[in-house]
């Protein structure tokens, strides 16, 4: 469990009266999408509100479920106690909680939240993913000095290493004559071709 991210819902937390082992118990199962060792500080406390939202309406859920069994279950026992003379006393019947877990409205209400949680937490990550690859893309295509006009339309595949890629590029370009083997690698050939043309043009115009 990334433990900043648990300091995150302490702190958020600390006026619900909830208990630190609950909210272990529930950062644990919310937040598994978030590495131990991410300091992404949005990641994280997107994260965060999303493990308090949860706490605080299951709190909210399971207080009111209670209240309603309270009041059932006093009406149950008031009735068995007046039957007593007449009938053998028959158990309490018991809860849905003890029945059937996943009928209880407080797992009901818990399950559809984490649901949403986890949704919202791969599509982060899937996002995230993509700007951290097309921010290498971009850094790889800098640093080997791959011109404007070969970047456009160029899809890298998802497997291949943006740097190794870039490379391979930019060699294929040196090999063909397209740019220059020099550190800055940018200028090519067609540009070179394009100036050295006009150059000539403007000496035989001043020569006429």
């Amino acid at each position: 469990m990334n433990k900043q991210l648990f300091q995150s819902v302490k702190q958020k937390c600390k006026d619900t009266g909830l208990s630190e082992k609950y909210l272990t118990a529930i950062t644990e199962k919310i937040g598994g999408s978030v590495e131990d060792d991410s300091t992404d500080e949005k990641l994280i406390d997107a994260t965060a509100n999303q493990v308090v939202d949860i706490a605080t309406a299951s709190q909210g859920e399971a207080t009111r479920w209670v209240n309603a069994h309270k009041e059932k279950d006093s009406t149950t026992v008031s009735t068995t106690t007046q039957n007593a003379n007449s009938t053998q006393s028959k158990p309490v019947n018991k809860t849905p909680v003890e029945a059937n877990p996943d009928e209880n409205p407080v797992f009901v209400a818990m399950r559809k939240k984490m649901e949403t949680m986890e949704n919202e937490m791969n599509e982060m990550k899937v996002n995230k993913g993509k700007e951290m690859r097309e921010g290498a893309i971009k850094a790889a295509a800098t640093k080997h000095a791959i011109p404007e006009w070969r970047l456009k339309g160029l899809s890298v595949p998802e497997d291949a290493d943006p740097d190794a890629f870039m490379a391979d590029i930019k060699q294929d370009l040196i090999t063909n004559n397209l740019i220059d083997q020099s550190p800055e690698g940018g200028k090519t050939r067609t540009e070179e071709g394009t100036n050295e043309a006009a150059t000539s043009l403007l000496e035989e115009i001043i020569a006429k």
